[in-house]
């Protein structure tokens, strides 16, 4: 066993349907895990175990080399004495308490003098930008705020591993990306370990050493955010991270077919070698340019003819969608705008290309 906080076969069933079927992970000290699925695929009964909330049914979980859920042996360690920290999506503030008294409650049950819990609430609250609204009732407090309070409840405390819980849902769009980079920047800061559940794949990436995407009670791949996003190794992964072409395709002798029937010339065949023989590209939208029909090939792309089904105004460039023939469609991005049926230059960078088994 290695890591900090570690799972081995975690397996949960609610009634005969199984929810967590065979959960591995290593967690170092100082890392930020983020669990990442469409609801339903179990990332939030995983959260719930780590945090004792729950008790596996089979596998095991240890932190720090000490065992906290192995139901083979019987030996589960109640939530209160895991020493662990909780973030949920609804903030859970008192609402009879100030601030100071939401941030302080933790530290009081753990029999600190009162200056010792003075001064680690005023450094929690520091850490949030919240010292100035100390005095104030949540009810008070902007739904910003109240998450702020809520953090910083749960870090006062040191707690050896942090959960949030889709902290940052219940928020305005402007405000989850605002409060985005202030927890980014705290868990730097602080060399936390966290585990973070979210259904956003921006906070994901923004936020993780390593994202674990999970798929029907399963971790589909587990893996840095660059790599997942740019290398995922399942059909699932490529088409959820993100937004990608994915086309099947054969290797030729001349380069690549695709769908069967549709040539994709321009590189040299060195750079497709290391391709496998049969599969699917994943090709990300930012790796498509779309440009004029005369427009000269650049470096080593690839590159298609097609026709313009739609575009979309971005504000600093357009995403249009090309059909190559009837079943294959490519979508990228363009500098200039193109309108229904004109024909469109598919470039694509043969750097880019990744490709998947089917």
């Amino acid at each position: 066993m290695a890591g900090y906080l570690h799972a081995c076969g975690l397996s949960k069933h609610f009634g005969g349907t199984a929810v967590l079927d065979g959960i591995d992970f290593t967690l170092s000290r100082g890392e930020c895990l983020v669990l990442l699925g469409p609801s339903g695929c179990g990332k939030t009964t995983l959260l719930n175990i780590i945090a004792g909330l729950l008790q596996a049914d089979g596998g095991e979980l240890h932190c720090d080399g000490a065992p906290l859920d192995v139901p083979a042996s019987g030996h589960f360690t109640a939530m209160r004495e895991r020493g662990f920290s909780m973030v949920f999506q609804d903030f859970s503030l008192w609402p009879h308490m100030t601030v100071a008294q939401n941030v302080a409650f933790g530290l009081g049950l753990r029999g600190l003098s009162r200056a010792d819990v003075t001064q680690q609430t005023h450094a929690a609250l520091a850490r949030v930008q919240m010292t100035h609204l100390a005095d104030r009732k949540p009810a008070a407090l902007s739904g910003g705020q109240q998450q702020r309070v809520a953090i910083a409840r749960a870090i006062a405390v040191s707690p050896r591993v942090l959960l949030l819980d889709e902290p940052l849902s219940a928020l305005d769009a402007r405000l989850r990306e605002d409060l985005k980079s202030e927890l980014a920047q705290l868990l730097r800061d602080t060399g936390l370990t966290a585990v973070y559940v979210t259904h956003d794949q921006s906070e994901a990436l923004s936020l993780a050493n390593r994202i674990a995407l999970m798929n029907q009670g399963r971790i589909e791949q587990i893996d840095a955010p660059e790599n997942i996003y740019q290398r995922p190794r399942t059909r699932f992964a490529a088409e959820f991270i993100g937004s990608a072409n994915l086309v099947p395709y054969q290797r030729t002798r001349n380069g690549l077919q695709l769908d069967g029937q549709t040539a994709l010339t321009g590189a040299s065949t060195s750079q497709l070698a290391t391709l496998p023989a049969t599969g699917h590209l994943v090709i990300r939208r930012e790796a498509v340019r779309m440009v004029a029909p005369d427009s000269a090939p650049c470096g080593s792309q690839l590159v298609l003819q097609g026709t313009c089904v739609r575009r979309h105004y971005l504000g600093d460039r357009q995403e249009v969608l090309a059909e190559i023939r009837p079943g294959l469609q490519l979508c990228g991005f363009a500098d200039q705008p193109f309108h229904p049926g004109a024909a469109v230059s598919v470039r694509i960078s043969a750097e880019a290309l990744h490709a998947i088994g089917h």
